[in-house]
């Protein structure tokens, strides 16, 4: 905390002053303070916002990825939050049914910030005209391939299905090492799985849930779950790496196309520079011409002891000029409209692919339609099930029911409370 020196307070009384001002604190956890593709932007922000406003700091609390919304959870339910959460689509139903989060409208519309400026996804956070959290980041997901090691199999970038079946089985050389996509094979965490399948349930046209009913059992549904199932057991992805392990192989070149955000080619451009320039970005050559999109949001604790400074921190955040550095920093697409991808898009051509993803209507919130205020439930039981196939020898069709009563049951369940 910052305290003006007992030197500093007698030459201020000396020069007349009255007031000696002390630095409010406000926290922050997340994994955004450790993780390499975070961390330029992030630090860069804390450091904006502070110079900004020197009466107040940011306490950066770094929690590894794993255990981070589990422990934020259980902070906002105990009454003992931080100042500021973070949340992605499947949280921020979740907290706002909850009431865990204060309403944003007087900091932003003191700060001139209007929605009108972000896409349709920062409309997830309102609720009866409250204004939740500030959606800073879509992250959609397309496919971002090395185009090297499609011509060295002379191979086209795949339009559909069967193309991309065709170039996976090219492209898999396990014995060197070298793997065709990536998928999330390995258990004990659901909600990372679910993340994984889902850009494949979307991209068949399918869903676990729609208007708030369950549809795990619905046929588009089942059919990429039987396709992302012939992923792992045809062994066209490297098995038992965490997230990080897998992503590092993408960026070496080693897995040669995959359903991924942007940053994910930012970083090949960093880590791999020789590799950067042959990548290339296309929507997903999937049957239903669909995608999703994980949202990043931001928003103050009910609870928090500094809603007024947090507040603050969260309307900062959404101005154009933090909302660019986002895109510069870390290659990610901001939620604002008006930020200028110009130089982004001379530096990384594939970037088109982001930008029109984000725009297209067929690119939906990763959070369960109509189910967002128990998102992390539904998370869970398709994760948890999806797991079963891939590891158990659960067949998919068995999987899908399974899931949907489960899913019926938690609809039920929601009705009664």
């Amino acid at each position: 905390m910052r305290i003006i020196s007992t030197m500093g307070i007698v030459l201020g009384m000396a020069l007349g002053a009255t007031t000696v001002v002390h630095a409010e604190e406000i926290t922050w956890p997340g994994y955004m303070w450790q993780d390499p593709e975070d961390v330029p932007f992030y630090g860069a922000f804390a450091d904006d916002f502070e110079k900004a406003n020197p009466d107040i700091q940011i306490k950066r609390v770094p929690v590894p990825y794993s255990g981070f919304f589990d422990k934020q959870l259980i902070d906002l339910a105990s009454g003992n939050p931080a100042d500021i959460i973070t949340m992605f689509d499947g949280e921020l139903g979740t907290y706002i049914e909850n009431g865990f989060l204060e309403p944003l409208n007087p900091y932003l519309d003191k700060a001139g910030i209007s929605l009108k400026d972000f896409g349709p996804s920062a409309r997830l956070a309102v609720k009866d005209g409250k204004i939740y959290g500030v959606n800073i980041i879509v992250n959609p997901v397309v496919l971002l391939y090395h185009s090297k090691l499609l011509e060295e199999a002379g191979l086209q970038p795949p339009k559909n299905i069967a193309e991309f079946y065709d170039a996976l089985k090219k492209l898999n050389h396990p014995e060197k090492h070298q793997f065709a996509t990536n998928i999330f094979a390995k258990p004990g965490a659901a909600n990372l799985q679910y993340n994984s399948v889902m850009a494949y349930v979307r991209g068949f046209g399918g869903d676990f849930f729609e208007k708030g009913q369950p549809t795990a059992t619905k046929p588009e549904t089942i059919e990429a779950l039987r396709f992302y199932k012939k992923i792992y057991d045809e062994n066209l992805t490297p098995k038992g790496m965490d997230i990080n392990g897998a992503a590092q192989m993408f960026y070496h070149g080693k897995i040669a196309m995959e359903p991924a955000s942007s940053f994910a080619g930012k970083l090949v451009a960093q880590i791999s520079p020789d590799l950067g320039p042959q990548l290339r970005a296309m929507p997903l050559p999937f049957p239903g011409h669909a995608t999703r999109a994980l949202n990043v949001f931001v928003g103050v604790a009910k609870d928090s002891k500094h809603k007024d400074a947090a507040g603050k921190m969260v309307a900062f955040i959404a101005t154009l000029e933090e909302q660019q550095k986002i895109l510069d920093l870390i290659g990610q697409p901001p939620a604002r409209l008006d930020v200028d991808y110009t130089a982004t898009l001379a530096k990384y051509p594939w970037f088109q692919a982001y930008i029109d993803a984000t725009r297209d209507p067929n690119t939906k919130s990763i959070a369960p339609e109509g189910a967002e205020s128990f998102a992390s439930e539904v998370q869970k039981v398709v994760g948890t099930n999806v797991e079963a196939m891939l590891f158990s020898g659960v067949s998919p069709e068995d999987a899908a029911s399974k899931m949907q009563k489960e899913l019926l049951a938690l609809v039920a369940s929601k009705k009664k409370n």
